[in-house]
């Protein structure tokens, strides 16, 4: 009952966190593996908990789809949810064929790899903007790259999307980020499916916090105007190097 409780809590905060600062992923896929769900299923409950959230701030920037501001043609937006859905199911499989103890050797390194990236966040960011130049060929396998790493774990994967469209294309901070919620989106949704599909999600726990983390994503949009994101963003930091900490000290102690 209390790893039940914990689950539900930390989808909440999940939820909560991906709306405030991002990170959710931080708090969700460890609190299902200290519950005891295997690795790789731990991996693929979490992203099905947290796909309401993404669906959510993806609604939020619906103007990308039907406006103008990803460029005249819609072939754009087409080329890269193409490349966001090769890239996801190429993730997914390979994640399904990776072993549950290598996986889980593997752990440690993919926390601190997303850790870092959600550190440097803000300096990918500035870099990405004062860097700037148009490259299409660069975009469309960046994207594959990034959707493959996404459908395989994902943490980081906004912050690297963000950094690839601010250095390959014109696109502002803003148009950026609703390319990368869209994409991000589909990525998300296509390996929950193959997840699914395959039997790697347990539903038994993945439903309740589904709906928590749903109810945590809309609380935390309503606190998004009243808190300093930037704090939330470095709680969720020290939280996250903790966590990275912990797991490579019971790697070694083993």
């Amino acid at each position: 009952m209390t790893s039940y409780l914990i689950l539900l809590l930390a989808a909440v905060l999940g939820g909560a966190s991906n709306a405030l600062a991002g990170g959710g992923t931080f708090l969700v896929f460890p609190a299902l593996l200290v519950a005891g769900v295997a690795p790789i299923q731990a991996n693929a409950t979490a992203s099905l908990v947290l796909l309401p959230g993404a669906f959510a701030s993806a609604w939020v920037y619906r103007q990308i789809i039907t406006g103008r501001s990803l460029g005249d043609s819609p072939g754009f937006l087409i080329r890269m949810l193409s490349m966001s859905l090769l890239g996801s199911a190429a993730g997914s499989v390979l994640l399904l064929a990776t072993p549950n103890a290598t996986f889980a050797g593997m752990v440690p390194w993919l926390l601190l790899t997303a850790t870092s990236v959600f550190t440097l966040a803000p300096w990918i960011r500035n870099k990405a903007t004062s860097s700037r130049h148009e490259a299409g060929a660069l975009m469309m396998a960046g994207q594959f790259v990034i959707s493959i790493y996404g459908g395989y774990f994902g943490a980081g994967m906004g912050v690297l999307m963000i950094a690839l469209y601010l250095v390959a294309t014109k696109l502002d901070v803003h148009a950026a980020s609703g390319l990368r919620l869209v994409c991000g989106c589909v990525i998300n949704l296509l390996a929950v499916v193959i997840f699914a599909a395959k039997g790697a999600v347990d539903f038994k726990v993945g439903i309740p916090m589904l709906l928590a983390s749903t109810v945590g994503g809309y609380a935390g949009a309503l606190l998004v105007k009243r808190l300093n994101a930037e704090l939330a963003r470095k709680a969720i930091l020290a939280y996250a190097w903790i966590l990275t900490a912990w797991f490579f000290v019971k790697m070694l102690s083993k």
